[in-house]
């Protein structure tokens, strides 16, 4: 914090691997269908001070490879409204500093081969690279000797000790050492093997050797594919005709990619096999132009992806662990202009599609890459929607069950899918039109691989049966997309989004309105209801009425300029209070228009108003309002909340009259005289005028600001009332030239403007009648005694 005098507030910070941190304010709740856990995210709570001295330290070990992000913020924040100025405003900041140490020369191990390795450290690390479309990962470590003894120093006796102390194994990062948590106590000879099902793919893994002296082991490590898992791969293609067609599938309408004309078709893979006792382990990868060499726009197609026998087995190791590969189907990213609008198709040779045909009892996976920077701040949609047709099809409840994961492939045992976190579970049936779709969304998704594994299984009165339809047609909607939504209102109707750039990261968020909370603004706990609303809206609209008093007024009393800027002052300020509503809001123009109007009006009110207390010529006042434009619109352009834009206007409009009154004092030798009636009514509207001040700047904040604000409309159009000068200057100079007469009258006006009558000469013994004024300003008063003589010559 800027100033000692500033509270000492709580601060939250957060820190994660890849992405932005999710965070709602004032802890508001998520829904369900929004997945927010992370692979490496820390928190830690800290104190504000003034010019702090200890730091809050955050260790982070072994972390990912990667940008970091980090996100603070202060819960409970004050939303008081303030003009700037009146008080200081604290500021807090954060600093921070990275410090890190790192392991040098990591041995980098071959895949494939067996290598012979000495340890020369405690703790050993190795790594090797695992290439993409991996699906089975096996690390041998074995032949374990012991190089260097331990020796008591004291009786020279060789002590026993473990050929590897500890073994770990860990993907992208280093694998902390910890005793209790792994392989450990490994004698000499001993081996262990590590194995993993649909690893982490296209990048490192790390093995940690712990050992208490130098030691030789034996490492292997060797990888497999699913594209060499089939030895003999004849892709079949079957036409298929219009009743066979009807009876797979619903017909789904899709539009080919250069074509104009919409092609009714079903997609699939089938791949036909020789499961002969051939030695060749290595078979070209699957490719869509090789596998659909001969697909045509004009003919529709039926491609079973699967053939009705399970899968082939890799080798003996797949065998010993039930490992079978299962097709992956990768998704093309159909980039668009705006930012966070991406789209995510299957391609095929000439088209894309969204419709995907899962095989009964087998699952099929596909995936998709999001990219750093790119992709992280905004919102991942995942939504998948069952065939409409098929809820009367069979009298089976037919389920789709999807599972999403990073970075790697989802589990499969026995054939079923296993889904590792609930949230990141999809579930759709045909049962009901309720129940045929189901999404997730994920807000600042991490940068990786993202797989989406889909598995139809049947049931019949509760109990697990096979499925009578070979096939089920699934509608696979990926896309990225600002804030939370799709479409229109990417925050739904409680909220508005908004994209914020801060150099090469931009990220966008949904600000709430009308008290709403939560990520999507979906939390209404605290929402205003309509009468809420419609109640601000109207206090701050018709408000405004109450300038027409002072309106009236001063065209009674021919002050056509000031009735003029007091009704162009209402007009404004109800249609920007009309714009300026987060639910309900009208606007005719821009909104920095309309509030720039505002508030330059309301300026110019006071200014022409104050400036026409001194009772100056009319020569002078057009200069004078000029002066105030001049200075009030600049002032309102560069800040409208600022204690400036108001203070300075007001001290030079209330400047010049003072400056008239000691003008004339110098000029006259005499000090203007006030009525004590027109003292009550200045008073009043000065005291009216600095309680309008005192809520607008200090009572008012956001919670109350439709009745403060209201009430501040109020106060200040009464003020007006009571310091509106008498007449027009130009009105009474009229009656200075036509209203003088030889009958007795009483003074016009009891609420006149400041008198001067210091150096007014009257001969009260002359033969003249005794003259009266109607009104009682000094210009009406001759300026020399001569003059005032000459008037009585004139008369007689």
């Amino acid at each position: 914090m800027d100033d000692p005098g500033c509270p000492v507030r709580e601060v939250h910070v957060l820190v994660q691997h890849g992405s932005y941190p999710v965070v709602t304010k004032n802890n508001a709740t998520l829904q369900d269908y929004m997945y927010t856990q992370r692979s490496a995210v820390h928190k830690i709570s800290t104190k504000s001070a003034f010019q702090p001295h200890d730091a809050t330290v955050l260790p982070v070990y072994n972390p990912l490879p990667g940008s970091w992000f980090a996100a603070a913020y202060i819960p409970d924040w004050n939303e008081q409204m303030q003009q700037e100025g009146i008080i200081h405003k604290c500021r807090y900041s954060l600093g921070s500093i990275a410090m890190w140490s790192q392991k040098d020369h990591i041995q980098t191990l071959n895949i494939g081969i067996k290598q012979s390795v000495r340890t020369h450290e405690n703790l050993s690390y190795y790594r090797f690279y695992v290439p993409s479309h991996t699906w089975f990962l096996q690390v041998n470590v074995s032949n374990c000797h012991i190089l260097e003894q331990i020796i008591n120093q004291d009786t020279g006796e060789r002590l026993f000790r473990w050929c590897i102390r500890s073994l770990a194994f860990n993907a992208r990062s280093l694998p902390a050492y910890n005793p209790d948590v792994g392989v450990a106590n490994i004698t000499q000879g001993d081996s262990h093997v590590f194995t993993e099902l649909r690893p982490y793919s296209d990048g490192y893994y790390y093995l940690l050797v712990v050992t208490e002296g130098e030691t030789g082991i034996d490492i292997t490590v060797r990888t497999k594919e699913c594209g060499s898992a089939f030895k003999k791969l004849w892709p079949h293609i079957r036409d298929v005709k219009a009743s066979e067609y009807t009876e797979v599938s619903s017909k789904q309408e899709m539009e080919f990619v250069g074509t104009a004309t919409p092609i009714n078709i079903t997609v699939s893979v089938s791949t036909s096999e020789d499961y002969g006792n051939s030695q060749h382990e290595s078979s070209k990868m699957l490719d869509w132009e090789e596998m659909w060499p001969n697909i045509t726009n004009e003919s529709p197609l039926v491609l079973s992806h699967l053939p009705d026998e399970s899968p082939p087995i890799l080798d003996a190791d797949f065998a010993a662990v039930g490992h079978q590969c299962y097709p992956v189907l990768p998704l093309a990213r159909i980039k668009h202009a705006s930012d966070f609008t991406d789209t995510f198709l299957i391609q095929g040779p000439d088209w894309y599609s969204t419709w995907l045909s899962v095989q009964r009892d087998l699952p099929v996976f596909t995936y998709l890459t999001l990219l750093p920077f790119t992709d992280i701040g905004g919102t991942l949609s995942v939504n998948i929607l069952l065939d409409e047709l098929l809820m009367n099809a069979t009298h089976q409840l037919i389920t789709v069950t999807g599972c999403v994961r990073k970075g790697r492939p989802p589990d499969v045992k026995n054939d079923t899918l296993i889904c590792g976190e609930p949230q990141l579970t999809l579930n759709v049936t045909s049962s009901s039109r309720a129940t045929v779709e189901d999404f997730i969304l994920i807000p600042f998704p991490e940068p990786d691989v993202w797989f989406l594994a889909l598995q139809t299984i049947c049931y019949h009165k509760g109990q697990k049966t096979p499925c009578i339809r070979d096939q089920v047609l699934v509608s696979i909607d990926i896309r990225t997309q600002p804030c939370v939504f799709a479409g229109e209102s990417p925050c739904g109707n409680n909220g508005l989004c908004q994209e914020t750039h801060r150099g090469m990261f931009f990220f966008t968020s949904c600000v709430c309105t009308a008290g709403w909370r939560g990520w999507g603004c979906e939390d209404g706990g605290s929402a205003q209801g309509w009468t809420s609303v419609l109640t601000g809206l109207c206090l701050l609209t018709l408000s405004n009425i109450f300038f027409l008093p002072p309106i009236i007024i001063a065209a009674r009393r021919h002050l056509y300029s000031q009735a003029l800027l007091f009704t162009a002052t209402m007009i404004a300020s109800i249609f920007y209070h009309a714009c300026d509503n987060e639910v309900v809001s009208y606007c005719v123009t821009k909104y920095e228009v309309l509030q720039f109007t505002d508030f330059f009006f309301s300026l110019l009110c006071f200014w022409v108003t104050v400036v026409g207390l001194g009772g100056m010529d009319e020569a002078f006042c057009p200069l004078f309002h000029t002066l105030g434009v001049i200075i009030i619109a600049p002032a309102v352009q560069y800040s409208r909340t600022a204690l400036a834009s108001f203070t300075v206007p007001m001290a030079v409009a209330t400047a010049v009259p003072l400056c008239h009154i000691v003008y004339q004092r110098w000029h006259k030798g005499a000090w203007p005289s006030v009525q004590p009636r027109q003292f009550l009514y200045r008073g009043i509207g000065i005291s009216l005028a600095l309680i309008g001040l005192i809520m607008f700047a200090l009572i008012q904040t956001k919670d109350n600001y439709k009745y403060v604000h209201s009430t501040w409309h109020v106060v200040i159009a009464l003020s007006l009332v009571f310091l509106l000068p008498s007449r027009s200057p130009s009105v009474l100079a009229h009656k200075a030239n036509g209203q003088v007469t030889g009958h007795s009258a009483s003074l016009a006006s009891d609420d006149a403007e400041l008198i001067d009558v210091g150096e007014t000469i009257v001969d009260y013994t002359a033969s003249s009648p005794v003259f009266h004024v109607t009104s009682d300003v000094d210009f009406l008063l001759t300026d020399n005694e001569e003059d005032y003589h000459s008037l009585d010559r004139e008369d007689e």
